[in-house]
């Protein structure tokens, strides 16, 4: 079982964006010029989908999450 709390760092390089990934119960403003920091624990593996949740520009609807969640030794490998 994985049991991890895990860092997330956030900023942007053009204009605003919003790093959200409901199913980890995260949101965070990504600002170009600020880092912004969140966290969310770990507790299965798998693979957890979000999106761009600021209304950013044209490509909007192009700018899907994947965060995967692996085990220690699938990460060493």
């Amino acid at each position: 079982p994985v049991n991890k709390v895990i860092r997330v760092q956030v900023t942007a390089a053009d204009v605003m964006h919003a790093f959200a990934m409901p199913s980890l119960g995260i949101k965070r403003d990504a600002v170009p010029g600020r880092l912004n920091e969140t966290w969310f624990r770990a507790t299965k593996t798998g693979i957890f989908y979000g999106q761009c949740s600021e209304l950013c520009g044209v490509n909007h609807g192009f700018m899907p999450i994947e965060v995967h969640v692996v085990s220690k030794e699938a990460f060493a490998r």
